[in-house]
């Protein structure tokens, strides 16, 4: 098929597929099959373009083969979120899945777990390289599970796969070579630790609410699992144990901000630097770990950055700064949102401004003994996780 042979190509040249098998896989696995509609999303109106509508055909299946992300579920409709609702799973953007197998370290004979089923479409390429026999994997949503087992049979691909919550034990201790997962973390579930073989690799997107990043980490059957960040973007789902919200578990917003009477300050830190510096946001997100945040984006009319928690703290910063370069600040809440921004702000300056790729992780079968490292795993600088 030309549109499949485009995307190869393209994702040859970006660099996002290095290996010959990676490209036989993405040029023999028809995605299409795997996405029989989509959500699109356009500034009038919110649509699902459907491959089985004649009128619909042509854009259907280019939109399969553009290399983007794709929303194949979402919420009930909603008049005050969107009349598709809230995205709950999708094909992940290929050039992302290609970077992830790349990383993975696949070799033929390889038992891999994976963890989000979603479409079928990367358990099928995970069944090119390693057998169907050897793949399985696990999927929150039984319709998903359902429709993902079809899709995979209807090629010809029959691996197990398990309806169930993806952060348990799904096997044995030992039994899987490689975990990957297409659903964003927020620590290193001990359980998929405890099911490597020595020798075995893990390859997530570890974030927060508010940064974080594609991660591979390797363990020696100890227990233990420690890892380099990738330099690449990723923006997964969280994964989650609930089926009628797409937020991570505990995550709720039912909270009002009380915005009376709030502590009145100045700042010297650019906002704007928060909102458009990846490196920032990340730093950010650790001094943030465990509170779930909305926000740090500028406002539509452009005049402050907002941000809030679930526990209800906000800070809300003018953009633009007075003759001494100083930014004015209102914050409210049981914490001071702002000031941890500042004292992370320090902390990334002192450090150089790190990239992503400075940071590592060591993940113990434990969550309290996890954390996130700068440079080397024995450093004396970390943060804890969960993120």
């Amino acid at each position: 098929m030309i549109q499949r042979e485009r995307l190869v190509e393209s994702l040859v040249e970006k660099g996002a597929i290095r290996t010959p098998w990676v490209r036989d896989a993405f040029g023999s696995v028809p995605r299409e099959v795997f996405v029989p509609r989509f959500h699109k999303r356009s500034s009038e109106e919110d649509v699902w373009v459907d491959g089985t509508d004649p009128e619909q055909y042509t854009e259907w299946l280019s939109g399969v083969y553009d290399d983007v992300p794709l929303v194949t579920q979402a919420t009930p409709a909603s008049d005050i979120v969107s009349p598709a609702g809230l995205p709950t799973s999708s094909s992940s953007m290929p050039t992302v899945m290609a970077e992830m197998l790349e990383a993975l370290g696949l070799q033929p004979g390889h038992r891999v777990l994976e963890i989000g089923t979603g479409t079928g479409y990367n358990a099928a390429l995970l069944c090119h390289r390693v057998g169907a026999d050897n793949v399985v994997s696990v999927e929150l949503h039984p319709q998903l599970a359902d429709a993902g087992r079809v899709a995979l049979a209807s090629v010809g691909l029959h691996p197990t796969i398990i309806n169930g919550d993806g952060a348990t034990a799904h096997a044995p201790d030992g039994s899987f070579d490689r975990i990957i997962a297409t659903a964003a973390v927020d620590h290193i579930p001990p359980a998929w630790i405890d099911q490597l073989a020595p020798g075995g690799a893990i390859v997530t997107d570890l974030r927060g609410s508010l940064s974080g990043g594609l991660i591979r980490l390797a363990t020696t059957g100890d227990g233990i699992a420690s890892g380099r960040f990738l330099d690449i973007p990723g923006a997964f789902m969280p994964l989650r144990t609930r089926l009628d919200s797409p937020h991570r578990d505990g995550e709720s917003w039912d909270k009002p901000l009380n915005t009376m009477n709030p502590h009145h300050g100045f700042t010297t830190t650019d906002p704007r630097a928060i909102a458009s510096t990846p490196s920032l946001r990340f730093i950010t997100q650790m001094h943030l770990a465990g509170h779930h945040v909305r926000g740090f984006i500028p406002d539509p009319d452009g005049s402050e950055l907002s941000g809030h928690t679930t526990d209800a703290s906000w800070f809300s910063v003018g953009l633009t700064a007075d003759a001494e370069g100083l930014y004015p600040v209102l914050q409210g809440g049981p914490q001071r949102i702002w000031d941890t921004v500042e004292c992370a702000y320090a902390t990334w300056q002192r450090l150089g401004r790190p990239d992503i790729a400075r940071y590592g992780v060591t993940a113990y079968d434990h969550v309290a003994m996890q954390h996130i490292w700068i440079d080397r795993p024995e450093s004396s600088t970390r943060w804890p996780l969960p993120l």
